[in-house]
């Protein structure tokens, strides 16, 4: 008799440890409904291509109604978190900083089973720093120029849509789109014998983003990312402003940024 209750209590142990297994991996698979999908998206670019173009601002001269500048670059790297390239366009040297290669906090909800709602969120700064350049004169003057390293502000975010198509028990087509809005200030300081002069510029932009990942989930809960990247410009400026012993002055143009490259990240899930 005992040997039967224990055999038959073994068995119910048994199972239940079965159903409870069974039950927490259910629970626990990518894109169940009610989960809370958490990702650092765009850690490092596997490949980058970026196109900028700004309307050059201020006075013209005569007889001409627009000068449009452009620059391209690409990149190619493995584990290599990229920062923003603050680099001049065309010949008027306007700042556009590459906002599309920050990496980014990214905060999704399963609304439904496979069905994702959420964004990413983009904060990145830089404290600034100083240099200095001294002119040694053949009459034993000196003649020194203090510079201000910028100071660069990027603030971002990207609300989004996705659907999560199963393909394998490790592998997952994570399909995402939305828009985006980007704003990022950079100031600098220049100190020329006592005279300092003050430039401040503002870029911002909205763009559409198509961003495919594909999810490689290991372990339960956690899981690697890696997919093509598409943002693409709906519309957007630049701003200008300098200030001096002079007074001040500013100027406004149309500037625009595309990006397209292969991106990797981070994804965990609860």
């Amino acid at each position: 008799m005992v040997r039967r209750l224990t055999a038959v209590a073994t068995g119910l142990g048994v199972m239940l440890v079965g159903s409870l297994a069974q039950a927490q991996t259910s629970g626990g698979s990518f894109g169940n409904q009610g989960q809370f999908i958490f990702s650092a998206d765009r850690l490092f670019p596997v490949l980058g291509y970026s196109h900028g173009s700004v309307n050059e601002p201020g006075q013209l001269g005569p007889g001409i109604s627009k000068i449009s500048d452009s620059e391209d670059q690409s990149s190619l790297g493995f584990f290599w978190g990229a920062t923003p390239a603050f680099t001049g366009v065309g010949a008027a040297g306007i700042v556009v900083p590459n906002v599309y290669t920050v990496p980014r906090l990214g905060f999704d909800y399963t609304i439904l089973p496979n069905v994702t709602i959420g964004g990413d969120l983009v904060v990145f700064f830089t404290l600034g720093g100083s240099g200095s350049s001294e002119t040694y004169l053949n009459d034993g003057s000196t003649q020194t120029t203090t510079v201000a390293q910028p100071k660069s502000t990027i603030f971002g975010i990207a609300p989004r849509g996705g659907y999560i198509l199963h393909l394998t028990d490790l592998l997952s087509l994570w399909l995402r789109g939305g828009i985006s809005y980007y704003t990022a200030t950079t100031k600098t300081s220049t100190n020329n014998n006592g005279n300092t002069t003050n430039v401040s510029s503002n870029f911002d932009q909205l763009s559409l983003d198509l961003d495919p990942q594909l999810v490689i989930t290991p372990v339960p809960h956690f899981g690697f990312t890696v997919g093509v990247t598409a943002d693409i410009p709906l519309t957007g400026g630049i701003s200008e402003t300098q200030s001096g012993t002079g007074g001040s002055s500013s100027v406004s143009s149309h500037a625009s940024l595309l990006f397209l490259g292969v991106t990797g990240g981070l994804v965990a899930w609860f």
